[in-house]
């Protein structure tokens, strides 16, 4: 008895082996019919349904490529409620050991398609499936730390090592355009040529710190350009309404080179009619507008939307894009006795359905004169500046015609303006006295009527006279 038992449970076994080995055998057969109809071009809805229906048995086994298959299908029709099938399906998937799931679920939860927004979670399952080869998981795995998202520290070192491991198209791209400019490793313009399928004129495959162009660091930006800048005053609500003009500046992922500089100009006023914050944004001939909500020292745009160059090296890479402008921290900095507004610029990209690469606004405040809305030049501006000795700055002197009349109050004072001959018989009033808030104010005298010779500016404050005796020619 006891050997027909044996004998009877191996039989068993046999037979569900034999079962199992069917239907794994019957599912592929079921699975390579259904993927032939989507190898079909411009196949039909009916095609999809037909495929479907031959895949549904295999489905309900637990198949990890039937699930795989249905999970794709689902993604494709790109809404939210196909998303969450698509999600449930992979993750069954890729519990299984299917690495092309395994990927497929990593770009879920780094989309936040059908599940929570996880770059985290991204990151493992990435993690898993190059592990077992997969190369869209292994290049997948690179961009994540090649643009450092959410909590993952951006590393080009880890994006090139897992760029390195794949053959797919886009870790290609992404490792030439490391070797183009030099990020991560030394720049070789030949290493990146053979990479992108490009022609550039090799010259000298320098390191990444000797190339000006694309490297030159924030700090290096700030020292240069605007002395001590970078330490500016973030401690209270600023105050911006104004006339702003400057530079954008967009970074690399790693916010220490600049890649590109745009001019922009940027007005901030008050609605008359509801008092709210406004905002007009002019950038390479296009002018953006709308409110603003400001918090302390942090500025949120609402409908910012601006198209900005994109440095490209594949015809199906545009190059431009749409930048979404979210939010800025700011910081108002004195410099030469002219004002600079910077801040560090949030953006999103919504064709990539992704942040941007890091922005920076460093924009002067537009100087007009108190007593006409015309701009004051930059030669005018530093030809004030230099003059630091002195309360009351001129611009030019000696003048001909017109004058330019330039000083800064420490606090808030009762001001009076005038323009007066060395005897005292000609006296001319160009600004009534009036309460002025501290800050640098300039105002525009048209002397042509005035007769060659001396002439004293006075400038009264709180009752007590400054003055400065400039020549006519």
């Amino acid at each position: 008895m006891k050997k027909i038992s044996k004998l009877f449970t191996v039989c068993c076994f046999v037979v569900s082996i034999s079962a199992h080995t069917q239907e794994k055998s019957d599912c592929e057969t079921n699975f390579n019919e259904a993927l032939s109809y989507f190898r079909i071009t411009n196949y039909s809805k009916k095609d999809s349904i037909k495929a479907i229906e031959i895949l549904k048995p295999c489905l309900e086994k637990g198949d990890d490529k039937t699930q795989l298959l249905m999970g794709r299908l689902y993604n494709a029709k790109a809404d939210e409620e196909n998303y969450e099938k698509a999600f449930e399906l992979f993750k069954k998937s890729a519990k299984q050991g299917n690495d092309l799931a395994m990927a497929d679920l990593g770009v879920l939860y780094k989309y936040g398609r059908g599940c929570n927004l996880n770059f985290n979670k991204a990151r493992r399952w990435f993690e898993k499936g190059a592990e077992l080869g997969n190369d869209k998981a292994s290049y997948s795995l690179g961009y994540l730390y090649l643009k450092g998202f959410g909590s993952i520290d951006q590393d080009y070192a880890k994006a090139i090592k897992w760029f390195k491991k794949s053959n797919h198209p886009m870790a290609k791209y992404w490792l030439g355009t490391c070797y183009y400019y030099g990020y991560g490793v030394d720049k070789n313009l030949q290493k990146a040529n053979d990479l992108l399928g490009t022609n550039f004129d090799v010259i000298v495959n320098s390191p990444t710190n000797n190339d000006e162009s694309s490297n030159t660091t924030a700090n290096e930006l700030v020292t240069d350009d605007l002395g001590m800048l970078s330490k500016k005053d973030e401690s209270k609500n600023i105050n911006i309404t104004g006339k702003w003009k400057g530079t954008l500046l967009k970074y690399d992922w790693s916010g220490n080179y600049i890649e590109q500089k745009q001019e922009v100009n940027i007005d901030f006023e008050i609605d008359s009619t509801d008092q709210s914050l406004k905002y007009l944004i002019s950038l390479e001939n296009q002018d953006v507008s709308g409110s603003i909500i400001q918090q302390d020292n942090i500025i949120y745009f609402e409908s910012a939307i601006v198209k900005l160059p994109h440095t490209t090296f594949s015809e199906q890479i545009p190059n431009e894009l749409y930048y979404e402008f979210l939010s800025s921290d700011l910081g108002l900095k004195d410099f030469n006795e002219s004002t600079y507004l910077i801040g560090n610029l949030e953006s999103y990209i919504p064709s990539f359905n992704e942040a941007g690469a890091p922005l920076k606004l460093v924009l002067k405040k537009t100087e007009t004169f108190a007593n006409t809305d015309e701009e004051l030049s930059d030669a005018v501006l530093q030809a004030l500046a230099e003059q630091k000795e002195s309360f009351i700055k001129l611009y030019p002197n000696p003048f001909e015609s017109d004058l330019i009349i330039s000083y800064t109050l420490e606090k808030n004072s009762f001001v009076e303006i005038r323009v007066s001959d060395v005897n005292g018989t000609k006296n001319t009033l160009v600004a009534k006295g009036k309460e002025q808030e501290a800050g640098k104010h300039s105002y525009f005298f048209e002397g042509n009527n005035l007769d060659k010779g001396l002439y004293i500016v006075t400038v009264t404050v709180d009752n007590k006279k400054k003055t400065k005796i400039i020549v006519k020619k």
